[in-house]
């Protein structure tokens, strides 16, 4: 019992050094775990606030100028996401438009379309989109695809019903199949829901990686615990940054969820059991950055070529099973593939079938990364005293020598 006490003893008065040091700093140290995933949900939040790219800037060539380009035109300007911004009179014009970057799409109508399409031979007119960034593109393809079906059935039931149909029998004629499509999670395609939280996440791990990374390295270049066993001096300088980290966690996902609207469709509890296992993995990832490195500068520097690359490794922009081998690797090796992807599944979906897996593997990755940088800092901390000592042992000797000429 004696020895579970000073177990104790020794890692609140680490925890308690480590936290003193946290908050006596001007600014205090320990605000950087609270303003960076904080900063990031504020500024990613307010970007992805409009949650769907509306109002995509678009010109129209309309060669047909007649009732029916008119209504398919109107078709386009009245939903929300194009904005009509010029009539053009040639093709040439439509281009000049995209690549001055006047318009992000461009409408054309050829002409005896209205004519084409009611004499039944069907009717053909072009959308120009510039899919240099992927947003525009997607967005103007599925709205366009939205509207020309409304439209095409729309013009073939009325062309129907002018040959004697009545109009549910024109309707089924038109569109005899009908898909129902029921799109969960995230119904709108909203870019804050799916986004908005892994990037939250990530802002976490950079915040921990700004605080915690130099903690190892401080201990050996200005010694306090030199007695202490390098696991228990490791778990009592972890507690704090971890304490403040999970504290900056569910404030984050408070905001991202009651400001920015993002669903919180499962458990609380489920999501603090994987915010709480992730901080541990990326503290433990950072002990060894910060047992290995020799200053504090380059303790800061190095974990960013491990940490930074997480959001393209993590499955929340493109699937993991769609990449490559080496990428599947490179991403096993990352916390942010175990806690941005599942994170948002409890978000939207309510449930995350690879909670409790990804969870054990972030805990045992963890506490392996912590025994591997306990080892590398006691022995860099022998070398530290050893060499120390010789320092010590040679200034002696040659105050010795001194003393002895100086008799002499």
């Amino acid at each position: 019992m004696k020895g579970v006490s000073s177990i104790f003893a020794s890692l609140y008065a680490i925890a308690k050094e480590e936290f003193l040091y946290l908050i006596k700093g001007r600014p205090p140290v320990a605000l950087v775990p609270f303003i960076v995933p904080l900063g990031f949900a504020v500024l990613f939040g307010l970007i992805y606030q409009e949650n769907v790219v509306n109002h995509i800037p678009m010109v129209v060539w309309d060669e047909d100028q007649s009732a029916t380009s008119r209504s398919l035109i109107e078709a386009y300007t009245d939903a929300d996401r194009f904005t009509f911004v010029a009539q053009v009179s040639d093709e040439a014009s439509m281009r000049e438009a995209i690549h001055d970057g006047e318009a992000r799409a461009a409408l054309a109508i050829p002409k005896n379309f209205d004519k084409a399409l009611k004499s039944g031979r069907g009717a053909d007119f072009m959308l120009m989109v510039d899919s240099s960034n992927n947003m525009f593109g997607n967005a103007a393809i599925s709205a366009s695809q939205e509207i020309s079906r409304s439209f095409s059935v729309a013009a073939g039931q009325q062309l129907l019903e002018s040959q004697g149909l009545l109009p549910d029998d024109a309707m089924n004629s038109v569109y005899p199949v009908r898909m129902g499509a029921r799109i969960l999670g995230n119904p709108a395609n909203g870019y804050s829901s799916f986004m908005l939280s892994g990037l939250m996440m990530n802002g976490l791990q950079i915040g921990v990686m700004l605080s915690l990374a130099p903690a190892l390295v401080t201990e050996l270049l200005q010694p306090r615990w030199r007695r202490k066993h390098p696991l228990l001096i490791l778990v009592g300088k972890s507690l704090p940054y971890w304490l403040l980290s999970f504290t900056a966690y569910i404030l984050s996902l408070y905001l991202i969820i009651h400001v920015f609207a993002v669903p919180m469709r499962g458990s609380w509890g489920e999501a603090m059991l994987l915010g709480a296992s992730f901080i541990f993995f990326v503290s433990s990832v950072l002990h060894i950055f910060s047992a290995c490195c020799p200053t504090r500068v380059l303790s800061l520097q190095a974990p960013m070529v491990y940490i930074m690359p997480g959001l393209l490794y993590s499955g929340l922009s493109w699937p993991n099973f769609d990449m490559s081998s080496i990428a599947s690797v490179l991403g096993m090796l990352m916390p942010m593939t175990y806690g941005g992807d599942t994170l948002r599944d409890i978000l939207l979906n309510g449930t995350a079938p690879a909670l409790y897996t990804n969870c054990k593997i972030m805990i045992l990755g963890g506490l392996g990364c912590q025994l591997v940088a306990a080892g590398l800092f006691g022995l860099r901390r022998r070398f530290h005293i050893w060499t120390d000592e010789l320092g010590e042992y040679q200034r002696k000797g040659d105050n010795d020598e001194a003393s002895a000429g100086n008799e002499a």
